[in-house]
């Protein structure tokens, strides 16, 4: 199958799902997700392939939303758009197979969350995680609802109100991050790791994930009763129309 916004490498029982945005900073839209969930389909099915690896280019991963690319005026389209995340996010976690994050670079708002799908997540030291729906009007609401296990409710909340860049030492120390290691050295660690994933007892793994994911569609069900009202807010459309005029948004919790 043809992508446009992401690249698949399949190579030794790996498969590498690239980032393919570069002119948007890989920026998530509705293709994005769509692309992500078909590319995992074919993977699973891939009886060859036994590791998947999400990963960015140069010194992106993902800077988060195309914002400017969505409207959320109706409740309907926030909906929409639930649901095409919560597949995605949740593929990433029943998935079967080991998934392997290996955090290139800038990892913003989207970039954070599906981190938080990952089995293992491996960090260049160039990586920077920030949380910043909350500047578009918005909530992240897997990454508190996945974060918060993770992370702790205090630490999830400072992200998230707070909207501070943090380093992938400081991701590391909250549990966001698995391991840190120089920018040059990333392919060789993810290398290494998948080396002993791709070996490991298929049925034993996807016996670990399961339980260790057992809340996924708890939290994604909760998700979807919330998040599209919250898309429907003034606040939100203003969001919107201050990013495309490259202003600070003025909200009035409407």
């Amino acid at each position: 199958m043809g992508y446009e916004t992401i690249k698949v490498e399949k190579e030794d029982k790996v498969a590498t799902i690239i980032f393919n945005r570069m002119e948007k900073k890989n920026a998530a839209n509705h293709q994005v997700f769509k692309e992500l969930d078909a590319a995992l389909t074919d993977i699973e099915e891939d009886v060859d392939i036994r590791v998947v690896v999400l990963t960015g280019q140069d010194d992106v991963f993902s800077a988060g939303a195309d914002v400017a690319g969505f409207d959320f005026q109706k409740v309907s389209a926030g909906m929409y758009f639930m649901e095409l995340v919560a597949k995605t996010f949740n593929h990433f976690e029943y998935m079967p197979k080991p998934v392997v994050m290996a955090v290139n670079g800038i990892a913003y708002g989207f970039g954070t969350g599906i981190t938080l799908t990952g089995d293992i997540v491996i960090a260049s030291d160039r990586a920077k995680f920030s949380i910043r729906e909350i500047n578009h009007g918005a909530i992240p609401i897997e990454t508190l609802t996945r974060g918060m296990e993770i992370m702790g409710k205090h630490r999830i909340a400072y992200l998230s109100l707070m909207a501070n860049d943090i380093t992938a030492e400081e991701a590391k120390a909250i549990g966001l991050v698995n391991t840190v290691v120089p920018h040059d050295r990333l392919k060789e660690e993810v290398a290494r790791v998948c080396d002993k994933l791709k070996n490991g007892a298929p049925f034993a793994q996807a016996a670990i994930k399961r339980i260790l994911n057992r809340r996924s569609h708890e939290d994604w069900d909760f998700a979807l009763g919330i998040m599209p009202a919250v898309f429907a807010t003034e606040d939100v459309a203003e969001a919107r129309k201050a990013f495309v005029e490259k202003r600070k948004p003025n909200f009035t919790g409407k």
